[in-house]
């Protein structure tokens, strides 16, 4: 489950250089067509990181993302800034 609130300090800390190493090793690992929606998510947030919006299409593309998640977050853990603390939205 991926946290719906933006105003978390983690967030806050997005770094391009973190994203290139995301992408870079979604794309080596996992079927692109598979993921595209999370990877043009992530190609959009690198012009802008602190971009609320962006940040948000990020977390869509991820929790659309399915069982795929777990393949995701294992080659490229860094997403991890973009699942929730309290998976349960308590």
């Amino acid at each position: 489950m991926v946290h719906k609130s933006l105003n978390n300090k983690k967030l806050q800390s997005i770094a391009v250089a973190d994203i290139d190493i995301a992408l870079q090793m979604l794309k080596r690992h996992l079927n692109a067509q598979d993921i595209q929606p999370l990877l043009s998510s992530l190609e959009t947030l690198r012009t802008d990181p602190k971009n609320d919006v962006l940040q948000e299409q990020v977390m869509n593309a991820f929790n659309e993302l399915g069982p795929l998640q777990g393949a995701a977050l294992t080659y490229a853990p860094y997403l991890n800034i973009f699942v929730s603390d309290d998976p349960f939205g308590d």
